[in-house]
């Protein structure tokens, strides 16, 4: 059953929220085609994306904040949909640090082996498809859809793992250049931490205490 029930004034603030996601989505995709394109303006344009949900997620805290003011509301709720607008702006920050790797990357020409290049590009799909799932979640709370984001932050988790141990044997082997390795390894990492912070949203809107 969807949780905004029949209060209109929470289900448009929830439509916010889902926004916020295909914001984050949309910066995703930027860094993708900024990423295998080497394009600059792509990623002039996701920092401005990236600036608005800023702006959003200040919005979006001070109205739910006033929300929680109404004598029927459910307060735990609201507190819970804090706590999601707030890894959404997490995420967010994962994402701006892969903004600026791929920024150094295309600035310095420095290229990725085609093997680099595919695990990279299977990374960015999998967080998509997160950011996907979680921005549907936000307006039904699907358990099924819960179920489905658990499976796949634990499958992002094991491939990203063994990518970087794979990566790391192209470095020991000269495959992979020390220059190339540093930005695989940060967008890597960036990546985790985006995944990481769309799980957590994601339970801590299932979360009752």
């Amino acid at each position: 059953m969807a949780i905004a029930g029949r209060d209109e004034s929470l289900k448009a603030l929830l439509d916010r929220i889902r926004k916020m996601y295909y914001r984050t989505e949309s910066i995703l995709i930027l860094c993708m085609d900024g990423f295998m394109k080497h394009k600059i303006a792509s990623i002039d344009e996701a920092k401005k994306i990236n600036k608005a949900i800023y702006e959003e997620e200040n919005e979006l805290i001070r109205l739910l904040s006033s929300k929680a003011a109404e004598p029927e509301m459910d307060k735990e709720l609201i507190k819970s949909l804090m706590a999601v607008v707030g890894h959404i702006e997490m995420a967010t920050n994962g994402l701006d640090g892969i903004l600026q790797n791929i920024k150094n990357k295309v600035a310095g020409g420095i290229l990725f082996s085609d093997k680099g290049v595919n695990e990279i590009s299977q990374l960015f799909k999998e967080t998509l498809d997160m950011l996907k799932t979680a921005g549907d979640i936000i307006l039904t709370k699907n358990e099924v859809l819960k179920r489905y984001i658990d499976d796949k932050y634990k499958s992002f988790n094991q491939i990203a793992d063994t990518y970087s141990e794979e990566h790391n044997d192209r470095l020991i082997k000269g495959i992979c250049q020390p220059q190339s390795s540093s930005l695989y390894l940060n967008i890597v990492d960036s990546l985790s931490k985006v995944v990481w912070h769309v799980k957590l949203a994601t339970d801590r809107l299932f979360e009752r205490k």
